[in-house]
């Protein structure tokens, strides 16, 4: 009468010390990796493994991963020596593949039947799947977890190397640790995080991400810091990030000990830029723009007399508000300004002579367009 797979089981397991040697032997032989994961946490391990194939033999059952944590207990044990996962979840098949061979060899001398030997083969293979999943798990969350720490420890060094003027010895150190030099000059960067503002569709060929903007701020020989604070991505990189595809300001370059310098006005780009075009955006491209939101009463007055008027809310005025924005910008060419707006020139100067008429403008000199840019600006940042 053909032998029972419980029995079968049963004499597998009289073999554990046999499976954990030969099983052993096999993960030093194969993988490097194990060499500095001592012989009596491999041994077990593998007895682990090998009790856990006969309990799933003798019952039939695979547990769900949540209920029995070995699998992840294993894997993070195997991380904290260095071992690789695909290392990790390979030394768990070699060991599987021993004891397999041993439940093959008794289940021939006990004369199993053929059906009930390829249950039990199907059920040590479905056990390989079980440990895979588990180990995946927890390699994620490890991961996951490593990352977190990263962003928090690289958002902590930012925050107190920007927000400081005499940051401490603490952070000193920590600086040092992520390659930054306080010989050698730097510079803030700001962008809104993935998902956070219309205007993020990805930097380059990435997205907004920290990773691109930590790769293209490096300048080789020093690396860029760069983490996501809130919806905001901030960093102090060592050369201006690669051409954007969404609106990142950009402060000067100057010695790390005067980051805050840096930051400051880059706050202040910010403030404009985020609603602009794509690109990097800096001082010496907005200028005198980044004034304008600390200049609330010269803001209102100059939005009263030159933007108001028009009745903005409606179809009409916001035309010719377009249209006298898009004039002063291509450095008052009616031509130009028709072409960008797909209009007939007539068109434009009918809307021109409409704005100096309801503005009351008898005459465009210098200081009268630079008040009507800055009254534009305004009315955009108020509107923003």
């Amino acid at each position: 009468m053909a032998a029972g797979l419980a029995q079968v089981a049963q004499k597998v397991k009289d073999l554990d010390d046999a499976i954990a040697d030969s099983a052993a032997d096999r993960i030093y032989s194969e993988l490097a990796s194990y060499v500095d994961v001592p012989r009596d946490q491999l041994l077990a391990s593998v007895r682990t493994n090998a009790a856990r194939a006969v309990e799933v033999l003798t019952t039939g059952i695979i547990a769900e991963a949540e209920e029995v944590p070995e699998s992840r207990a294993t894997t993070r044990a195997r991380i904290d020596q260095n071992v690789p996962i695909e290392d990790i979840i390979r030394a768990y098949r070699i060991s599987l593949n021993v004891v397999h061979e041993a439940f093959i060899a008794e289940a021939t001398s006990q004369d199993l039947e053929p059906q009930v030997t390829l249950e039990g083969s199907t059920l040590l293979w479905q056990l390989g799947d079980w440990f895979t999943t588990g180990a995946a798990a927890e390699f994620r969350y490890r991961a996951g977890a490593a990352a977190l720490r990263e962003s928090f420890a690289a958002s902590s060094l930012i925050r107190s190397l920007i927000e400081s003027e005499d940051p401490g010895l603490e952070t000193l150190l920590k600086a040092r640790r992520y390659g930054l030099d306080f010989d050698r000059d730097y510079a803030v960067i700001i962008c809104a995080a993935p998902g956070e503002g219309g205007n993020v569709r990805g930097l380059g060929h990435g997205e907004a991400s920290v990773e691109f903007l930590q790769a293209t701020g490096s300048d080789g020989r020093r690396p860029a810091v760069v983490a996501q604070m809130d919806t905001r991505i901030i960093g102090i990189v060592a050369r201006t990030p690669a051409t954007a595809s969404v609106p990142v300001a950009v402060g000067p370059f100057v010695p790390l000990p005067r980051i805050t310098e840096s930051a400051r006005i880059c706050e202040n780009v910010w403030t404009i830029a985020h609603r602009g075009a794509p690109g990097v955006h800096s001082l010496a491209d907005l200028t005198w723009q980044v004034a304008i939101p600390g200049q609330a009463d010269l803001n209102r007055h100059l939005i009263d007399r030159f933007v108001l008027p028009l009745r903005p809310e409606t179809v009409a005025g916001a035309d010719v508000l377009k249209t006298v924005r898009t004039w002063i910008r291509t450095m008052m060419n009616v031509k130009k300004t028709a072409e960008m707006l797909h209009v007939h020139e007539n068109t434009v100067r009918y809307r021109l002579q409409r704005f100096h008429e309801t503005v009351g403008i008898t005459e465009l000199g210098t200081k009268a367009l630079f008040d009507i840019a800055w009254a534009l600006a305004a009315f955009d940042l108020d509107e923003s």
